[in-house]
């Protein structure tokens, strides 16, 4: 119980951290398509921004244009681009522009810096926003940093070239300083604009795969509980359709079905499952609420708990001298676990006469030892397949609370099950 109500706040806390925002926009996950979005909106922004640069310079441009009709013209596709690539990625397809939209947006921008050398005066072209191509051409810059290295060096080199295009009738003595910062400014944000997107992008993308990875592992780790609750159920409903199986372990048995029918039932039904698969408490109601309320129980307890139900196996529990020694919640719920499936495979295939459940404390050592000793027919460790029982229920649960198992039996020697824990005040 205790094992599975913690993984459920380990998966809720988990979920949860998954639909947090994070430095970004409630709606917008933090996930692969989350990061495309958001880089979708940087680009629209930069192109917003150039299109606000170009409006307060449009009638100056008009005046100083040789061409202005073709001034306006140009300046219209600019702004309708702007808007059309904004609206496209924020709105539409959520992420940067594709690849053969890629091409069209660094075709257009061509077009506008070669034209532009018959709208735009050659004093204007550079250092002006009524020379306004260079501006929107290292918007469009930005945004291929998504595509490939070889279609991104292809498409920055040929807007490279189209703006040197633009402004080499404009060249002089002061401006070649400016020009040259310029065309670095062209190679040097569109590299980092890159590095940056590709990098996040990437980032994005483990997480995506983490995320998966943690959801398998949950996945996984439920499977497993769910065999673990229904284990000791199939094994209590084999014996039970058993008809060589004596009356009096049938009544023990039935009354395990009924508790087991219970745990089965909380356990689908989302609740806490019982702590025990038999039908005894702690003694008595209000001592059971007053130990699981603790942070630990009695050893001596779980142990007792565990044994209920199997009195046809002959046993006889030596308890007294862990009188003392409790166990955390969690401990004691994979101690019980562990015996009540040892004392179930004794039934099924041990065929013996007597089972001797021990508990010693050794301060000498700080350890307390559990031993679950049956003198049946044993079996060949090495030669056998562990089941679920076995490999799950006896040997994993405990040790993954710190807890360690060994298992030694012998044909014809029976079978030996130790389990082992620190000692603690």
């Amino acid at each position: 119980m205790a094992v599975r109500e913690a993984v459920a706040r380990r998966l809720a806390a988990a979920r949860y951290r998954l639909r947090r925002p994070a430095l970004t926009p409630p709606s917008v996950p933090t996930s692969a398509e989350g990061v495309a979005f958001v880089v979708a909106l940087a680009y629209s922004g930069t192109r917003i921004a150039t299109v606000l640069q170009m409006i307060p310079v449009l009638p100056t441009g008009l005046a100083l244009s040789p061409e202005p009709h073709l001034y306006a013209a140009l300046w219209v596709a600019a702004v309708a681009a702007s808007a059309g690539v904004a609206i496209t990625c924020v709105v539409l397809i959520r992420r940067p522009l594709g690849p053969a939209a890629a091409v069209a947006d660094v075709t257009l921008a061509v077009v506008f810096l070669l034209l532009g050398v018959l709208a735009v005066p050659a004093e204007d072209r550079v250092g002006s926003w009524v020379g306004w191509a260079p501006g929107y051409t290292l918007t469009v810059v930005l945004s291929l940093a998504s595509l490939r290295m070889a279609a991104w060096l292809g498409a920055v080199g040929v807007l490279t070239a189209a703006y040197l295009f633009f402004v080499v009738d404009s060249a002089t003595a002061g401006n070649r300083t400016t020009i040259a910062s310029d065309t670095l400014s062209l190679l040097v944000f569109g590299a980092i604009a890159r590095l940056v997107v590709r990098y996040v992008t990437r980032l994005a993308a483990d997480a995506d795969a983490a995320r998966a990875q943690v959801a398998e592992l949950a996945r996984l780790e439920e499977e497993q509980r769910a065999r673990l609750t229904m284990h000791d159920a199939a094994t209590i409903m084999q014996l039970l359709a058993d008809a060589t199986v004596p009356p009096a372990t049938q009544e023990q048995l039935r009354e395990q079905a009924v508790a087991e029918v219970r745990r089965m039932r909380a356990y689908l039904s989302g609740g806490g499952a019982p702590a025990s698969s038999g039908s005894a408490s702690l003694g008595t109601a209000k001592a059971a609420v007053a130990e699981l309320s603790r942070d630990r129980v009695l050893l001596c307890d779980i142990l007792r708990i565990a044994m209920t139900g199997f009195a046809d196996l002959g046993l006889e529990p030596a308890l007294d001298l862990a009188d003392d020694v409790t166990v955390s919640i969690a401990e004691g719920e994979a101690v019980r676990g562990a015996i009540t499936g040892a004392l179930h495979n004794i039934r099924s295939h041990a065929r013996s006469s007597m089972v001797i459940v021990h508990a010693d404390a050794e301060p000498e050592t700080g350890r307390w030892v559990v031993t679950v000793r049956d003198d049946g027919i044993g079996f060949d460790p090495a030669g056998v397949r562990f089941g679920t029982g076995l490999r799950r229920q006896i040997l994993a649960e405990p040790r993954r609370h710190g807890l360690t198992v060994h298992i030694a039996s012998a044909p014809g020697l029976g079978t030996r099950i130790t389990i082992e824990g620190k000692l603690r005040g």
